[in-house]
């Protein structure tokens, strides 16, 4: 009989999605809700409108440009959502799921703000951005709606393991306020479009490694 040495089950590419659920935000929520609706008052029909100058894949609706990150925003409402909510969580994604202490990291947030009305959606998309190591984000408004509508999709990276069977091609999350979700900049991911009269308002952001 052979004489088994050694054993072991590996996963080598796991795909970490950290999600955090935050509670008692509706003073929060609102007051960014407030300041995402100015925003998108003033620039949605201006060429300051991500997601109709051609520089961003949203589909309709209003979102900040890249040149100016939106956690930057002198703003107390801002600083506590940076601070308190989504800076936390990324040093939590960086122990936990890259098992890296994030006291030795140096980073920098790179954010946006979203507005998705009624029939706005999201196409497929990847933050392929040089030192991006984290994507994420954050539901600051999410009206109720109908399945699928407002429903983020992640599209499985690994496409020979959907042909043989042994994985799902997409992977559904329904979005709350007050959730953060991270994930790997690489994984795939589209927003099915809003059903709601009420937009769906987000911040959303990366986390890129200084040198």
């Amino acid at each position: 009989m052979p004489n088994l040495i050694i054993e072991k089950l590996e996963n080598h590419f796991p795909i970490p999605v950290l999600i955090r659920q935050f509670g008692d935000l509706e003073l929060l929520n609102h007051s960014i809700n407030e300041l995402i609706e100015e925003l998108a008052r003033r620039y949605q029909e201006s060429s300051r409108n991500a997601a109709t100058n051609g520089s961003s894949t949203t589909q309709g609706g209003y979102q900040t440009i890249a040149s100016e990150d939106f956690l930057d925003i002198k703003n107390p409402h801002i600083y506590d959502l940076r601070d308190k909510i989504i800076l936390p969580s990324v040093e939590e994604y960086f122990s936990r799921a890259l098992n890296t202490d994030p006291l030795f990291l140096k980073f920098k947030l790179h954010s946006w703000a979203n507005r998705l009305e009624k029939g706005n959606w999201q196409s497929p998309d990847i933050h392929p951005n040089e030192y991006t190591i984290i994507s994420g984000v954050y539901y600051v408004r999410c009206p109720e709606m109908d399945a699928p509508g407002g429903v983020l999709e992640f599209i499985n990276p690994h496409p020979a393991s959907v042909s043989l069977g042994g994985q799902n091609a997409t992977k559904q999350l329904v979005p709350k306020e007050g959730l953060v979700v991270m994930f790997p900049p690489y994984y795939m991911h589209f927003v099915h479009p809003i059903t709601s009269a009420k937009a769906r308002t987000i911040v959303a952001f990366d986390v890129r490694l200084l040198e």
